[in-house]
């Protein structure tokens, strides 16, 4: 079986959804030898990734993502490949494309969370786009031979909305980055606090989250939440800069929280792992999530963690975090609270966490995911 990949999101960049990529591409490579693999790059990608088993090769599909050449230029290469099956790693799939095709549907965020907070353009801007994703993913879900997702969460979300039959749906694990085991181990001194609070305007103790601001990460509510939390811890976000980071930032001074959170930008990997071995705790506040990898990250890196109730979040942490509601600010703190004054709990969760992270890893996430090709291919040759 011949089987293309649309692999545009790997490059140096490493986005979640490249890595995710990449990630089912290295387990592929290990575990198949029978099945013919094109891979489609950009040309970024073309340089960064070179396959490491003789039935892999890449071509390149220098097109941007969500772009008008996407939807027009992608059918033709993918008929010129004469592919058996297509697997679209995001839910991006060319509305034009009718040959067999698997799609991985990560999250559906952009349907639960719409409207003028969610975005920075323009209203007519956003509609434009937002009817653009709505008709670009229903097809992806509708139209596809079988659909991987990332949770059982959102299995449960897909099924809800696009009612399509659950037999169509795969669900595959994620699994955290092995860096982040390396992070636990680095010791760290006296003068590697020093520099953190001189570079960074650390102060400890604090409280660690690391992701963007946008407004479903439900940091609006945690930073309510800190006011209600022992006055002598901080909360530290490392993240690249943007208009909602920005917004973070005005919305902890009209609190009065200026003081107490601490917004970096971006903090290269060096000093990020020197977070992660001084935090007192992880917290993880989203509304909503297609998995929650940040959830195993920092279970990965040895912290406590404190994490919403929403779903998938309690499916990927199991027993290694302390659940709050994420709509009751109150209770927010009150988790967070009994964490960081209980060393007992702190050392428990850190075990527990270590055990749940044994369900992850990402050999079983290409295991999985190809035998889902292989039962589409079955079908196929059967008719």
């Amino acid at each position: 079986m011949h089987i293309v990949i649309d692999a545009r999101f790997v490059g140096p960049e490493q986005t979640g959804l490249g890595r995710y990529t990449e990630e089912l591409i290295h387990g592929l490579e290990s575990l198949d030898s029978e099945n013919r693999y094109t891979l489609l790059l950009s040309r970024e990608g073309m340089g960064y990734y070179h396959p490491r088993a003789s039935n892999f090769r890449t071509v390149e599909a220098d097109f941007a993502w969500y772009s008008l050449r996407e939807q027009l230029g992608m059918p033709k290469l993918l008929k010129s490949l004469r592919p058996d099956l297509v697997h679209f790693c995001h839910f991006n799939v060319p509305v034009r494309w009718h040959h067999p095709f698997v799609v991985t549907i990560h999250d559906l965020i952009k349907d639960e969370f719409k409207g003028k907070e969610s975005t920075t353009r323009s209203s007519l801007v956003y509609t434009l786009k937002h009817w653009g994703y709505r008709r670009t993913i229903r097809h992806a879900i509708v139209k596809s031979k079988a659909v991987i997702t990332i949770s059982e969460g959102s299995k449960a979300k897909i099924l809800k909305r696009y009612r399509v039959p659950s037999k169509k749906i795969f669900i595959t694990y994620e699994a955290a980055d092995p860096r982040f085991a390396k992070y636990r181990k680095l010791e760290i001194s006296y003068s590697d606090k020093r520099q953190l609070a001189s570079k960074y305007k650390i102060k400890f103790p604090f409280l660690l989250y690391v992701g963007n601001a946008y407004p479903y990460k439900n940091l609006n509510r945690l930073l309510r939440a800190l006011k209600e939390v022992d006055p002598k811890y901080s909360l530290v976000n490392p993240c690249a800069r943007s208009v909602f980071y920005e917004r973070l930032g005005e919305e902890a001074q009209d609190l009065g929280l200026k003081s107490r959170v601490i917004l970096p930008g971006f903090v290269p990997d060096e000093d990020l792992a020197k977070l992660y071995r001084t935090a007192t705790a992880y917290v993880f506040p989203s509304l909503s999530e297609g998995f929650g990898l940040p959830l195993l990250e920092a279970q990965m890196a040895g912290l406590p963690v404190v994490a919403s109730k929403a779903p998938p979040l309690p499916e990927i942490g199991g027993q290694g975090a302390h659940y709050f509601d994420p709509y009751d600010v109150s209770d927010m703190a009150a988790k967070i609270n009994e964490v960081i004054t209980d060393e007992n709990l702190r050392h428990q969760l850190v075990r527990q966490g270590d055990e749940n992270l044994q369900r992850f890893n990402w050999e079983k996430t290409a295991r999985e995911t190809l035998s889902v090709y292989q039962k589409i291919g079955n079908e196929i040759k059967s008719g």
